[in-house]
C-alpha cells in the first residue's frame, strides 16, 4: 500500500491535489498547518472533500514531538480533524523507545480509524500492536541503500511496516519501489528531496494522472 504525506497547498499546487490515487490502495496525508490547524481552513474544507467524493482516502497529520508534547495538545488535534473527512491519524515524530509506549497507547486510543505511527526508524516491538502501520524507515535514497543494500535479501520487516524513501533518481523509480515492496510492502518512494520532499507529488504521479 502507498503512504503518501502530501503536505503542499491546494492552492500552491492545485495539480499535485488532482493526481492522488483513489481507493484503498493508497493512504494520502493531509496536513493544514502542523496538523489541523488552530482555525478551519475553507481551502482545505473544500479541497478533502472534493478528494472524499472522489474516492481519496486520507490521514490527518499529528506531530507527537517524539513524545514532548503534552496529551491535551495531541488529543486537540484529534479532535480538530473531524472537521475533514480523513479516515484515521497519522502519528509524526512518535518516539520509538519502550518507555514510551504507555504515552502512545494512550493517545492512539483517541483514534477512531485508521493509526499509522511514524518513529521513522526501527522501534520497540510493542509499537507494531497499536498501529494498523508503523513507518520504521524514513530517509534519503542513499541512507535506505547504505542500510539495506540494492540487493538485499535480509529479513523482511514487520507485517504492517512503512518505509518512506526520497530524493530517489527518475531513472530508479522502479528499482527503488522493488526494493521498498521486498522489505516492507507499504509506503513511498519518492523523487523529490529534501528539505521538503512532500511539497508536491512524485513524479510517477503526475505522468499517470496526465495519461487519464
Amino acid at each position: 500500500m502507498m503512504l503518501l504525506p502530501l503536505y503542499v497547498h491546494p492552492l500552491t499546487d492545485p495539480e499535485a491535489w488532482d493526481c492522488l490515487p483513489r481507493g484503498s490502495a493508497c493512504w494520502t496525508i493531509v496536513n493544514v498547518h502542523n496538523g489541523p490547524g488552530a482555525a478551519r481552513d475553507e481551502v482545505y474544507t473544500a479541497a478533502t472533500a472534493r478528494l472524499h467524493e472522489s474516492g481519496v482516502r486520507m490521514l490527518g497529520y499529528v506531530d507527537l514531538g517524539y513524545g514532548a508534547r503534552p496529551n491535551g495538545e495531541v488529543w486537540c488535534d484529534i479532535v480538530g480533524w473531524s472537521q475533514y473527512p480523513v479516515g484515521g491519524i497519522f502519528f509524526d515524530q512518535t518516539p520509538s523507545d519502550a518507555t514510551s509506549l504507555a504515552y502512545v497507547a494512550q493517545v492512539v486510543r483517541a483514534v477512531r480509524g485508521a493509526v499509522v505511527l511514524n518513529p521513522g526508524t526501527r522501534c520497540a516491538p510493542g509499537y507494531a500492536a497499536l498501529a494498523d502501520m508503523v513507518c520504521t524507515f524514513e530517509g534519503t535514497w542513499e541512507s535506505y541503500i547504505a542500510l539495506y543494500g540494492d540487493n538485499s535479501i535480509a529479513e523482511r520487516d514487520w507485517p504492517n511496516a512503512a518505509h518512506l524513501v526520497y530524493g530517489v533518481p527518475t531513472a530508479r523509480l522502479g528499482e527503488a519501489t522493488a526494493l521498498l515492496l521486498r522489505r516492507a510492502g507499504h509506503g513511498l518512494v519518492t523523487d523529490l528531496a529534501g528539505p521538503l520532499p512532500y511539497e508536491g507529488v512524485p513524479s510517477s504521479l503526475r505522468t499517470r494522472a496526465a495519461a487519464r
